[in-house]
């Protein structure tokens, strides 16, 4: 379902502090920005885009997650990011006419801006400031894939689900601070896939934290059920990784 709103509402509803590409616009170039705007809500499970579609429009995130996949060569879904409010997706539309390689799917009831990529285009060409957000938001995506491989080679599987489920817990701007518990709409395999482990190590990492009362496994989703705890067991963990490659490098 697509709801077309007005430049003016739209204009009020994009705050520059939440949306990490519109940081640092004036009241006039968001106006500008708000003109090309229409809401598009998505529910749980629905796909934005899958491979092979056109890829003519870009996304800015409103509410909700939006997980990124692509299709392994036997056609088994592999994630590759979560997506989050206030970040942007799908903007390889405005590198060449190439169709979607990769499918959104939404992880939660979600709110996002669609642009078209011609609009994009104009935009980012009339206002040098958002031109230079937006290299700065694609930089940032580079790091985090550069941060993820690093983490790979530097840190156990126990180590890196706890931070991703910290994470994506947490990262929202949406979150709610007050909340005992937060739901992740993740598989075992969808968290193999983002922190790059096997799924039956991640499963065996999930069962020993269930076991320890931290989360609760469903299926199709993880409930975070202590956040503190969460952490300290992460910190725990982070500890005697990182003593483990200090040992390996001494030797």
């Amino acid at each position: 379902m697509i709801t077309v709103a007005g430049s003016a509402t739209l204009s009020r509803s994009i705050q520059p502090g939440r949306v990490q590409i519109f940081s640092g616009l004036d009241a006039e170039e968001m106006s500008r920005i708000a003109g090309h705007a229409r809401s598009l809500r998505k529910a749980r499970g629905e796909f934005i885009y899958m491979p092979g579609d056109r890829a003519d429009f870009v996304y800015i995130l409103r509410q909700g997650r939006v997980k990124l996949s692509v299709l392994s060569e036997s056609g088994k879904e592999v994630a590759i990011d979560i997506i989050q409010p206030g970040e942007i997706f799908g903007e390889f539309a405005l590198v060449d006419e190439s169709p979607r390689s990769n499918m959104a799917q939404a992880l939660d009831d979600m709110l996002m801006w669609v642009f078209s990529k011609r609009d994009f285009t104009q935009l980012l060409a009339a206002q040098p400031k958002l031109a230079l957000s937006y290299i700065r938001v694609v930089g940032d995506r580079r790091r985090r894939m550069e941060k993820k491989l690093s983490d790979i080679t530097s840190k156990a599987v126990s180590a890196r689900v706890c931070e991703l489920l910290h994470e994506l817990a947490t990262s929202s701007a949406e979150v709610d601070t007050i909340a005992s518990d937060y739901l992740v709409p993740l598989t075992h395999h969808d968290v193999a896939s983002l922190i790059g482990a096997a799924r039956q190590t991640t499963t065996t990492v999930l069962n020993d934290m269930e076991r320890r009362s931290i989360i609760e496994l469903g299926r199709g989703w993880i409930r975070i059920k202590r956040l503190k705890e969460l952490q300290t067991y992460a910190g725990i963990l982070l500890a005697l990784s990182q003593s483990f490659f200090t040992l390996l490098s001494a030797g």
